[in-house]
């Protein structure tokens, strides 16, 4: 059955396609959570930097020491900024790969229910045919057995 072959082929394939894209959107949800950890450790500094400068200047700090503060905490708005363009950029590939993840498991659906459907009819023609069989053997064995009733 060239047909079946053909399907099975691409069955197969469409599994493979979905085994890959599901490994693709594990990769990327990773990525992404790595990312949003990423700028939590960084809003964290912020924030840890922002409440030692706000106690530091209660006592008095002198102007490099201010602006030394400020340089660093520019920097951490910096790479904050950089690292939220990252989240969001992580956040738009694993919808991409959601996407691309649900197109293949709608497409092995597809195939894997035209499988299915050649399967049971298959079977049903196979079925039928064993039926056949059947019913000749023993209307073969019937007209043995009883000659003088087929004249």
């Amino acid at each position: 059955m060239p047909e079946n072959e053909s399907l099975q082929k691409l069955l197969e394939f469409a599994r493979k396609q979905n085994d890959d894209s599901a490994k693709k959107l594990g990769r990327l949800n990773v990525q992404y959570r790595e990312a949003g950890q990423k700028l939590d450790l960084l809003l964290n500094y912020r924030r840890s930097y922002q409440l030692q400068l706000q106690n530091v200047s209660r006592n008095g700090m002198g102007h490099a020491e201010w602006r030394n503060f400020m340089i660093f905490i520019k920097k951490l708005d910096t790479a904050i900024a950089e690292q939220q363009r990252a989240v969001q950029y992580a956040e738009s590939n694993r919808k991409i790969g959601s996407d691309e993840y649900q197109a293949c498991q709608r497409k092995l659906n597809a195939y894997d229910t035209v499988s299915q459907r050649h399967q049971r009819i298959a079977a049903l023609k196979q079925k039928k045919l064993e039926q056949k069989e059947v019913d000749e053997f023993s209307s073969n064995r019937f007209v043995r057995k009883n000659p003088g009733l087929m004249k």
